[in-house]
């Protein structure tokens, strides 16, 4: 099951290309990732992180033991799990290489490596358990642009509630497996030989759930996993904050899930497919360009609210079922002191 959690991150460079002074909107439109920008950086390290889960949510990880090994190494290779990059497991441990050279994985490059070990527990299913994921020269190279972002830097996986995703798939109702991610990443936009250093920390909770017990009742929810008290990152009081850091234009921002992101199973098998039905992420920053700092308009925002339908019409309904598809993405650049806003826009994109 594996889930496209990233992509309500896609949407802030579209938004703010696109403003105009007075609000409007357009119809939904589909732009293809190829510069190294922040909704990139997002897009990719979420990419990473949906790898590493495919993995130690798969039979391979969970199974290894010496009779899965080959007789010639201590670890196996399983090239099945993950279209681009090879997995090695070790009992407890894996790794992603995705090639020194890198790997064309369709539009993109990718090279650098991914090492997971589980640093306490017995196994990952353990209550508690925790995997320390190190980021070396993990590079994401897009073909179309030569541009690229690279990450270095550590996360920790915490199994919170301990279990695995495949106990949910059981008669007993309300079973719940609960993951927590903490990172500090560094992060190096390469924008044709003009590399930029940036830093980042991510705060993250993930509850998978079945409350019906049933084949078909296990549902995803993303949520921030930290608060940031009132202007002691930046202005303002932020509650469930899924990252902090410093913006391609090295500018401090806040990105934090005011509505838990909600997927469900929408088919009638274990296999989906599954939904995003509703949430909300707001996006938060300072600019420093002295020309809107002179002006006073310095505060940009922009949020992506899901559950959205497109029927193919201009106009979108907030539907929040298994028809939903689209994002409504709302931006504006305003005043702090006054709230008066320079401009604002409103737009969708499809999921």
């Amino acid at each position: 099951m594996k889930k496209s959690i990233y992509c309500f991150f896609l949407v802030a460079v579209i938004v703010f290309a696109s403003c105009r002074k007075k609000a409007d909107v357009e119809d939904p439109i589909i732009t293809p990732t190829a510069k190294a920008d922040d909704a990139a950086a997002r897009t990719e390290l979420n990419n990473a992180y949906d790898d590493i889960e495919t993995v130690y949510n798969s039979d391979d990880y969970s199974d290894a033991s010496g009779a899965l090994r080959t007789s010639s190494s201590n670890a196996r290779i399983s090239g099945a799990i993950l279209p681009c990059g090879t997995v090695t497991i070790d009992t407890k441990n894996f790794k992603i290489d995705y090639g020194q050279s890198g790997v064309n994985c369709g539009a993109k490059v990718l090279s650098g490596s991914i090492d997971v070990t589980l640093v306490e527990g017995t196994k990952f299913s353990d209550q508690d358990a925790k995997l320390k994921i190190v980021f070396t020269n993990y590079e994401v190279q897009y073909a179309l642009s030569k541009q690229s972002v690279t990450y270095n830097g550590i996360a920790y996986v915490t199994n919170q509630s301990g279990g695995t995703l495949l106990s949910l798939f059981t008669n007993t109702a309300n079973a719940k497996v609960v993951h927590t991610i903490r990172g500090d990443l560094s992060i190096t936009y390469d924008t044709l030989g003009t590399p930029a250093i940036r830093s980042w920390k991510s705060f993250r909770k993930k509850t998978f759930e079945n409350k019906p017990g049933t084949e078909t009742g296990i549902t995803l929810t993303l949520e921030g996993d930290t608060t940031v008290g009132a202007d002691t990152y930046i202005a303002g009081a932020y509650g469930n904050v899924t990252e902090i850091g410093y913006n391609v234009n090295n500018e401090k921002f806040v990105c934090n899930v005011t509505t838990p992101f909600f997927w469900q199973n929408c088919g009638t098998t274990y296999s989906g497919p599954y939904k995003l039905k509703q949430g909300l992420v707001e996006y938060t920053a300072f600019s420093s360009n002295p020309y809107l700092i002179a002006s006073g308009y310095t505060k940009l925002k922009w949020s992506a609210t899901a559950g959205y339908r497109f029927d193919g019409k201009a106009s979108l309904v907030l539907d929040q079922s298994c028809g939903s598809n689209a994002y409504k993405i709302d931006a504006a650049l305003t005043n702090p002191n006054t709230g008066k806003a320079l401009y604002s826009s409103s737009s969708f994109i499809l999921y």
